[in-house]
């Protein structure tokens, strides 16, 4: 038995070779495509997630990397979009580093108002004195023959000859004569004298003389500068004519035009701070002493007058100024950097901070607009004290939220309904606006773009010097224009355009003018777009300006010519609409 098994080993090992052949075939195959199965199933799944930049949400990759804007990691979308809607965006802490993201707390508090006015050094009327003749004659001698010289009270200013005033000398010496006789004929004649403005020394002089004085000297009445020649040396003169008008300039007049809404914060005895043109580095201050109680419905301001000392004679009449008041408001508001304020009219934009875990939020959020204090703007509605806003890199925010196709400045309808109330895109009526009211608008724009020439030549003096003009043709234009929403909508523009143009206006340096020069672009790219102007004009925009905040202007040429940053980066920018 022993022998039989020793002999068939062999085959046993082969059957159970064949065995464990058979086995591995059945199982060994089917667990490898069942681990082959699980392996597609998850290279599927990872090729169908899509991964993005924090930073830059319109990038889209099927796998892991980084950004080929800013190299950062891209992480799954749906990580970065997890808490995002049409209204917001995340970014991880080192996409909120890299882009130089600074927010800032609205604070609640009493805003200081600042006021700023144009206007123009003039004389006080109160210290004018008019030198009328009150007889007639003829100008014999000229003492003083040009306007701007400086006279003493007493000073001759001329010599005169009148057979008026021989026949009033002659009656005053024979009523002198008989004084004791007829006291009264005598103060009388001696009076007529006086009210033709004949010194009590010149009427002594004559009765001392005991015969008329034939040419008669023309003395000043006060000190003063002669502001007012009205004769020549030989002219002939009747009763009434003014023959010199002398001015005290010691102290003068600076009237300011303030601006329809904010004419009611200004009161008298309020300090208000003004500097010339000609010397805009000297800081001057006046006290207001009036303020017109009417408004002047042409030009829409309020006149107000203030009284500054000027000793050294620094302020002359007829100069032009740049007034500023600082004016503490009675109520406290909410408010916020007008760095954070992304200026679309009175409904503009901020970008509202949240700190999540390890996330950054920020919510794109439409607030109403108040005045403008200082380096603040007040907001009236849509934000509350103690939210965070952006106020350092929210265009770049914004250029993220419109290349994502979410709701931002360029993209204000994204997420709305239609039915929602604060819908305030631009409404095209330029069918409906006068061929008047086109040619002037285009001229006013005409003008715009030669200050936009001047700042990408930093020529300061003609850009403000346009700017002034850009005022007049504003206000020759006019509020009240074209009819229906025309009208109603160029009301709005109207005032919003002269806000903002005010500023640009009273800039002191170049810097200033193009800070204030984009809000004014912008509201001027609205303006182009609902009335239309006769041509061709392109709104483009640079990213980098203002320390990568970005701003808007128009040009007539497509080519880019940067007015922000004509020194280091003049062709920095882009076409964004073609408008005609």
């Amino acid at each position: 038995m022993k022998s039989k098994i020793r002999n068939n080993w062999p085959f046993a090992l082969v059957f159970l070779l064949i065995g464990l052949l058979l086995g591995w075939l059945l199982f060994g195959s089917s667990g490898h495509d069942s681990h082959d199965s699980h392996d597609h199933s998850t290279e599927e799944a990872a090729a169908d997630e899509v991964w993005t930049c924090s930073m830059h949400p319109s990038i889209r990759d099927d796998g892991p990397g980084t950004c080929p804007i800013c190299a950062m990691d891209l992480i799954p979308a749906s990580a970065a979009e997890a808490d995002d809607d049409a209204f917001s965006m995340t970014m991880t802490e080192s996409a909120m580093r890299l882009a130089e993201i600074q927010v800032v707390e609205a604070k609640f508090e009493r805003p200081e108002i600042n006021v700023r006015a144009p206007g123009v050094i003039t004389t006080d009327e109160r210290t004018q004195n008019t030198i009328s003749a009150h007889f007639s004659g003829r100008i014999t001698e000229l003492n003083v023959n040009y306007t701007g010289a400086r006279v003493r009270e007493g000073q001759p200013m001329a010599t005169v000859y009148s057979d008026d005033l021989i026949i009033a000398q002659r009656e005053l010496l024979e009523s002198y004569r008989r004084r004791n006789a007829n006291p009264g004929l005598y103060e009388s004649a001696r009076q007529k004298l006086l009210f033709w403005d004949i010194r009590e020394e010149q009427i002594d002089m004559i009765i001392e003389k005991g015969e008329p004085v034939r040419q008669l000297e023309i003395l000043a009445p006060a000190s003063g500068v002669v502001t007012e020649l009205g004769v020549s040396r030989g002219d002939y003169f009747r009763s009434g004519t003014t023959l010199f008008t002398i001015s005290d300039l010691s102290r003068v007049w600076i009237n300011f035009d303030l601006f329809e809404d904010e004419s009611h914060f200004v009161k008298t005895g309020q300090t208000i701070h003004f500097s010339t043109r000609t010397n805009p580095g000297a800081k001057h201050e006046a006290t207001i002493t009036w303020v017109d109680p009417l408004l002047d419905t042409s030009r829409r301001t309020v006149r107000a007058r203030a009284e500054a000392r000027n000793r050294s004679g620094e302020l002359r009449p007829g100069m032009l100024l740049n007034g500023e008041l600082f004016v503490e408001t009675d109520e406290a508001k909410v408010l916020i950097p007008s760095s954070a304020v992304l200026w679309t009219g009175p409904r503009s934009m901020v970008y509202v901070y949240e700190k999540r875990d390890d996330s950054h939020r920020f919510e794109a959020r439409e607030v109403t607009l108040g005045n403008r204090a200082g380096d603040y703007y007040v907001i009236e509605e849509g934000l509350e004290e103690g939210e965070q806003v952006v106020f350092h890199g929210a265009f770049k925010i914004d250029s993220e939220m419109q290349l994502s196709d979410r709701f931002s400045m360029m993209n204000r309808d994204k997420g709305r309904l239609p039915e929602d109330p604060h819908n305030r895109e631009v409404q095209d009526v330029s069918d409906e606006v006068s061929e008047d009211f086109r040619a002037e608008f285009t001229a006013f724009i005409e003008m715009y773009l030669e200050v936009k020439d001047a700042l990408v030549e930093s020529d300061f003096d003609e850009a403000s010097a346009k700017t002034g003009q850009m005022k007049e043709q504003l206000e020759a234009i006019g509020e009240h224009r074209n009819d229906g929403d025309a009208h109603v909508l160029w009301m709005e523009m109207y005032g919003n355009i002269a806000g903002h143009l005010r500023p640009v206006a009273n800039a002191g340096d170049i810097e200033t003018l193009r800070s204030e020069f984009r809000f004014l672009s912008d509201m001027l790219v609205d303006a182009v777009k609902a009335f239309g102007i006769e041509g061709v004009v392109y709104q483009q925009y640079c990213p980098m300006a203002f320390d990568d905040e970005g701003a808007f202007w128009l040009s007539t040429e497509e080519q880019i010519k940067n007015p922000y940053l004509p020194e280091t980066m003049l062709m920095c920018g882009e076409v964004i609409e073609r408008i005609e």
